[in-house]
């Protein structure tokens, strides 16, 4: 199956028949929804998930996300006492054709980035990301964990997450119709607004 010839399924033929052609990986009302937010290029998450997927990483104990200003507030605690509140702000998504697949976020104070927890977050915030972002072929239900992704430190106070090691991504890549949509859907930027993200998709040209 031709790549564009597979997106242009998934926006054109409706959502029934974009599902038959990638299989039956992701509940039928989120190919619903997906493709109607790809029409408009614009993937949104609301805080409210947000928060219920940093609950659900590995030894937090409670959290909260809000979306303000340009960035994401986090106010995680974990069992052993410790806590993480910080701002992650996007800067950057860096998507190249069979390539790169990363975002960087500013952490705002940098001496959050002392802690290791503080990565742990950011990899989970990024697993949320990409679960929307190809959400059509990852399928995560809500409450799955979907942290796990690698972090590295970018300079004195950035992020780099690398989405390819998101592992529901790693699971999807080489395997048909599921690697061609990680490679068909490309990240622009990120859009912290009141109360949600925007994640702004560019699509490829969907003429012929």
């Amino acid at each position: 199956m031709a790549r564009l010839d597979l997106l242009r399924s998934l926006l054109r033929a409706g959502a029934d028949r974009a599902r038959d052609r990638i299989g039956d990986v992701a509940p039928l009302a989120t190919v619903q929804r997906v493709v109607s937010e790809l029409r408009r290029q614009r993937l949104v998450i609301h805080e409210r998930a947000l928060t219920n997927v940093v609950a659900h990483a590995p030894d937090v104990r409670a959290a909260t996300v809000t979306a303000r200003h340009g960035a994401l507030l986090v106010d995680v605690a974990f069992r052993d006492g410790e806590t993480v509140a910080c701002r992650f702000v996007p800067e950057s998504a860096r998507f190249a054709p069979r390539g790169a697949k990363e975002l960087v976020f500013r952490v705002e104070p940098v001496e959050a980035l002392r802690s290791a927890r503080t990565r742990e977050v950011a990899g989970a915030l990024a697993g949320a990301i990409a679960h929307t972002l190809w959400s059509v072929a990852l399928g995560a239900r809500e409450g799955d964990d979907v942290s796990g992704a690698i972090v590295d430190r970018d300079g004195a106070e950035f992020v780099r997450v690398d989405l390819r090691t998101v592992p529901a991504v790693r699971r999807a890549q080489g395997k048909g119709p599921s690697a061609m949509i990680l490679e068909l859907l490309e990240l622009r930027a990120i859009e912290c607004e009141d109360g949600e993200i925007a994640l702004v998709v560019k699509l490829p040209s969907l003429g012929g």
